[in-house]
C-alpha cells in the first residue's frame, strides 16, 4: 500500500500479534507469519495506533504532540511507517472515511 492509499484509510493490526519490552526495546512477534520485527519507540507508538479508528492524520497530530515535531514532518513519519508496517503485513486498512 502507498502513502496515498492511508490518506482516507483507518489502520488496523493484523493478527494476533505478541509483543515483547525490554526498556527501549521493542518486539513484535506475527505467528501467523513467523516473523519477528524490531520497532523503535516511534513506529511502535504509530502501530499500537492502527485501531481500525484512528486516522493517519489524527496519528500525525499525537506524534507532533509527542515529539515537538511539526505537524507536516510528523504526517510524513506517519506515511512511511504505515508502508513499512503494511509491507510487513503487522497493519492493513480496515475502510476508508
Amino acid at each position: 500500500m502507498t502513502d496515498a492509499q492511508w490518506s482516507h484509510g483507518r489502520p488496523v493490526r493484523r493478527g494476533q500479534a505478541l509483543v515483547r519490552k525490554h526498556g527501549e526495546d521493542v518486539a513484535v512477534f506475527n505467528p501467523d507469519t513467523d516473523n519477528l520485527f524490531y520497532m523503535n519507540r516511534s513506529a511502535f507508538a504509530i502501530w499500537e495506533l492502527c485501531d481500525g479508528n484512528t486516522s493517519p492524520e489524527e496519528m500525525a497530530g499525537a506524534v507532533a504532540e509527542l515529539t515537538s515535531a511539526d505537524q507536516v514532518q510528523a504526517r510524513q513519519d506517519v506515511e512511511m511507517a504505515l508502508v513499512e508496517l503494511s509491507k510487513l503485513g503487522l497493519v492493513e486498512n480496515a475502510g476508508f472515511d
